[in-house]
């Protein structure tokens, strides 16, 4: 399965990498259970409840239960294409605008 990271995802990401790796005891965390969660995605991309459906698209969350952060994602089978539109903290109480 082939994998894109779009731009903002990527700095949201950074960003909150960051923030665990200088107030967090569990510097890694973060790091770690994201990419345990690409991974997990990518086994089973239907599965993530869908957070919003744009012209026939359909953009699913995936929640990182240790972390509190969601991935936004859009699995496109017959490209067999995984794409990462957000990572977004749960606890901010709304999701992004995609």
């Amino acid at each position: 399965m082939k994998l894109k990271i779009f731009e903002e995802a990527r700095l949201q990401f950074r960003t909150e990498n960051a923030w665990w790796r200088e107030n967090r005891d569990a510097k890694t965390l973060f790091a770690q259970e994201f990419i345990a969660t690409i991974r997990d995605i990518q086994k089973v991309p239907g599965a993530g409840p869908i957070y919003v459906e744009k012209r026939g698209r359909i953009i699913r969350k995936w929640l990182m239960p240790k972390t509190r952060c969601h991935v936004y994602y859009r699995f496109e089978p017959e490209k067999n294409l995984l794409s990462i539109y957000s990572v977004w903290g749960a606890r901010r109480g709304r999701g992004p605008s995609l």
